[in-house]
């Protein structure tokens, strides 16, 4: 059906300043290569599964081999990327009549042992581990931010759709199933990550797996969906009671609800990503749950779900304008259950705007 997607227009993505930004990060005697889907997408548009993108200060090439002679030329054309198109049978035998003697800065995290050996044999230059477009992927422009908005917007009624099946005799799997149906009704290409269905004890588990388990009164439901449009991610989770809550369980919500809000309330730019940490957590110590909050308060979210900035108590980060972040608290008690609540924020000039638009009603 697509009914969203067909519903709102989306500006054509432009990538032409793209080689620039790259470029300001580089010395005329280094380049990079980048061999991640994700990056080479940012970088040219290209979609295919074999992508290496070779940039220094005079040659931007994305090499591919010959299943994708058309597609290459299309997806760099439709998205006003300044890349040059080369076809080869081994990307990495490319490289070294491109780069001479330069210094190679490489993604390390993203690249192979064997690619690395291979490039370390074949390039005459050295080698770095760099991480240069990490950093400019996580301020978004204005298309980018369309898409992702789009995303969010898909799990949102994915979701709205799903909830009336909590009452009905269903298991976990079939709350996942059917949400990511809805999520590709809707027009997204596919489902974020793994959808998170968890319910009663395997709530407790931050990235439980669904399971064959069925849905019961008085269970906590932990939902953690999102949705990609044009290879751009949402990221959001709701936790739901089946039936009436019990007073603790009314707690427990309320008190993460109130730490998601503190950290909330500065989403700003500038503000560093450990202080937003530091606030969400403090509420939940207060309540005398510090140890039960397990992981960070959130992180960017764009062509990969986990992006730039890191926010939790050993960030560095600092917000900026446009990039996309998660606010997302949660607490975990072992074989009992587990509370999260997590949404998608826009960082602006003045403050920040919520993507993900769900209700926070936990009563199922």
């Amino acid at each position: 059906m697509n009914r969203l997607r067909r519903e709102q227009t989306l500006s054509p993505l432009d990538l032409s300043d793209r080689s620039d930004k790259v470029r300001s990060k580089l010395s005329k005697s280094e380049a990079v290569v980048v061999m991640d889907p994700p990056n080479v997408q940012w970088m040219t548009g290209f979609t295919g599964s074999n992508g290496t993108v070779y940039i220094d200060h005079e040659r931007f090439v994305l090499i591919t081999d010959q299943r994708y002679q058309e597609q290459g030329p299309l997806e760099i054309m439709q998205t006003h990327s300044t890349a040059e198109l080369a076809i080869s049978k081994n990307s990495i035998e490319e490289l070294p009549k491109l780069a001479g003697r330069k210094t190679i800065k490489l993604d390390s995290n993203k690249v192979t042992w064997a690619s690395a050996v291979r490039l370390g044999e074949t390039l005459e230059g050295d080698i770095v581990p760099s991480s240069p477009l990490n950093a400019l992927r996580a301020q978004k422009d204005e298309r980018e931010i369309e898409r992702i908005s789009l995303a969010a917007k898909i799990a949102d009624q994915a979701l709205k759709d799903t909830v009336p099946l909590f009452s009905q005799k269903v298991s976990e799997v079939e709350i996942a199933a059917h949400l990511d149906n809805k999520i590709r009704e809707y027009g997204a290409s596919e489902s974020a990550y793994k959808t998170i269905v968890a319910s009663g004890v395997n709530s407790s588990k931050p990235h439980a797996q669904p399971s064959e388990k069925q849905i019961e009164q008085g269970d906590v439901l932990i939902v953690d969906v999102g949705a990609v449009v044009d290879g751009y991610r949402s990221d959001m989770t709701r936790t739901f009671v089946i039936g009436k809550p019990t007073d603790l369980q009314e707690n427990y919500l309320g008190v993460v609800l109130e730490a998601q809000q503190e950290g909330v309330k500065i989403l700003e730019p500038d503000m560093p990503c450990a202080e937003i940490d530091r606030r969400c957590r403090m509420k939940i110590e207060e309540a005398g749950w510090g140890p039960s909050f397990i992981h960070g308060t959130g992180h960017g979210v764009g062509l990969d779900i986990h992006e730039l900035p890191a926010i939790n108590s050993r960030s560095k980060d600092k917000l900026l304008t446009g990039m996309i972040v998660t606010i997302e608290p949660g607490i975990y008690f072992t074989d009992i259950c587990g509370v999260r609540w997590e949404d998608l924020y826009e960082i602006t000039e003045t403050g920040a705007r919520q993507l993900t638009l769900s209700s926070k009603s936990p009563q199922a």
